[in-house]
């Protein structure tokens, strides 16, 4: 391992955590005899150059915010990342483990090098052929790039998550799974923590399986969000504590092997508790479809009509429109072609308020990305990746461009064939 830990970029790799090596112990002491342990590791080390790391919009005096004429930068990577499957007794219960550490290295803007660290946890049980569920935790830091804001300096965002499933089988084909989440954003950047929320949801459903794969959910999720981090002037304008109930519909249509179409309609109510004026019904949707023509070939689209939390402290929420298409293509046997392009309009919301501001234009952003992954031999795997992300705002104003290349170089162990892919070990886009 020493000689792993010399690579430029991975002397943080060093403090790899202490419970996956438990973990895979305490996972083979409950395991029978012939129960067969899945591991995967993987490092994985790259080079980027970003043209505006800073999401600076066009027009800025360069110069006088970096101190150089160009915005220009680019980063050094290197990622540690194991998986552990084990199956537990039985065919329906096991535990998975996947984590991930890694350090980013700016050539200029050092103030951004920081430390990723990821872990997801899940554990799937079967009590009796009529009960069975899962219980999940997972963690996620790394640099927060908001999705329609400038970029304010560093901002390491942690994300902690925990759920549990039981799910009650009336028959072969039917459940009634039962849900309960918590989820915990924080942001390091003090200008970012108004953003800091807590989620507590609560979801059940009724779940039909046709033994073809296709599948239907009906069901009902209500979500309380506090803000706990907000002072009275953001209180004032966004409020503290909203609550979510959504009913929705969920399908998933397996054509033919070929083809395959799926989506979710929703109607969301949500309920502020002091600005009640804003609150509001609103339909959403997705819908997917995927086609193979050939063994070789992908071709997958997806439409959505979402809501999110806007990053800007002037706005409730934003309303998202989007499209999304992607085209994956095996050019050989060791060589993988990805492309994509997505177009999303996003409609801010404001706060109904005495003397508010008119509402703000609508925001348009447009990304191209494209891959390249090629097979050097077995375990080994050079890649290419490029994004092009433009965020406008309709009828002049803001406009923020930015073109990502990367370059990288990947290891990955396996004990048992597959299982990096199993586990969604350093799995891109």
């Amino acid at each position: 391992m020493s000689s792993v830990l010399q690579i430029p970029g991975c002397r943080a790799l060093a403090r790899w955590p202490r419970w996956l090596g438990l973990g895979v112990v305490c996972g083979g002491l409950a395991l029978p005899a012939q129960a067969v342990v899945e591991l995967a590791v993987q490092l994985d080390t790259s080079w980027s150059s970003d043209s505006n790391p800073l999401r600076l919009p066009a027009g800025s005096d360069v110069q006088t915010l970096l101190g150089r004429p160009d915005k220009r930068d680019s980063t050094m990577s290197a990622d540690l990342r194991a998986a552990m499957m084990a199956p537990l007794g039985s065919d329906g219960t096991r535990l998975e483990l996947v984590a991930t550490q890694g350090k980013r290295q700016y050539q200029h803007e050092t103030q951004l090098d920081h430390e990723v660290r990821q872990l997801d946890a899940r554990l799937y049980w079967q009590l009796t052929p009529l009960w069975r569920g899962r219980v999940t935790y997972g963690t996620d830091e790394r640099l927060y790039q908001p999705q329609n804001n400038v970029q304010v300096g560093r901002d390491l965002m942690r994300q902690q998550v925990g759920s549990s499933e039981l799910a009650l089988r009336v028959t072969e084909d039917l459940s009634v799974p039962l849900t309960l989440e918590r989820l915990s954003v924080r942001h390091e950047n003090p200008q970012n923590q108004f953003l800091d929320r807590n989620d507590h949801v609560v979801q059940l459903a009724l779940r039909y399986t046709s033994p073809l794969g296709s599948a239907v959910q009906l069901g009902s999720r209500r979500t309380g969000v506090d803000y706990p981090n907000r002072g009275s002037a953001d209180a004032a304008v966004l409020d503290t504590h909203y609550t979510d109930q959504l009913h929705f519909v969920d399908v998933d249509w397996v054509y033919s092997p070929m083809t395959q179409f799926g989506g979710r309609l929703g109607l969301l109510q949500r309920h502020y508790d002091s600005l009640s004026d804003n609150n509001f019904d609103h339909r959403l949707a997705t819908l997917r479809a995927i086609y193979q023509p050939s063994p070789l070939t992908r071709i997958d689209a997806e439409w959505g009509r979402r809501i999110y939390d806007s990053s800007t402290p002037s706005a409730l929420y934003f309303l998202s429109s989007g499209l999304r298409v992607g085209l994956d293509w095996r050019w050989s046997e060791l060589t993988r072609v990805r492309l994509q392009a997505s177009h999303d309009r996003q409609q801010n919301q404001i706060a109904n308020l005495p003397g508010a501001s008119p509402a703000q234009a609508d925001n348009m952003v447009n990304r191209l990305g494209a891959s390249v992954n090629y097979t050097i031999s077995r375990g080994w795997r050079l890649y290419a990746e490029g994004l092009r992300d433009r965020f406008t705002t309709v009828g002049g104003g803001t406009a923020i461009q930015q073109n990502v290349f990367r370059l990288g170089l990947e290891y990955t162990y396996e004990s048992v064939a597959g299982t990096a892919a199993r586990a969604g070990l350093g799995r891109r886009p």
